[in-house]
């Protein structure tokens, strides 16, 4: 094995999560799904407005800064989920919003 084929596996196994940081991006998901839930109610009751799913946005929907959870699948499907589900509620807003009017 050469020096680069080394370097090589080493830059690949430094990429791949533990089995603990698995566990912890898999919390962290059910975790941010229930607060998604939660704001989606909050939403409706007009208990939340643009500004507040601007700072729930900015808050929650960046990259876990840990090695490897940037090119992980679980960390980038929570990621589109929020935004997704954030996209959502800002339509839901702009509709009800319309519609007041």
């Amino acid at each position: 094995m050469t020096e680069e084929d080394e370097l090589e596996v080493e830059t690949d196994s430094d990429k791949r999560l533990s089995m603990v940081d698995e566990a912890l991006v898999a919390g962290t998901i059910a975790n941010t799904n229930g607060l998604l839930v939660i704001l989606a109610k909050l939403v409706a009751k007009g208990v939340f407005d643009r500004d507040d799913l601007k700072s729930f946005s900015d808050s929650y929907s960046k990259p876990l800064d840990h090695v490897g959870m940037r090119e992980n699948e679980l960390v980038t499907q929570m990621q589109d989920q929020m935004e997704a589900t954030l996209a959502e509620l800002m339509r839901y807003l702009s509709e009800r919003d319309s519609a007041r009017d």
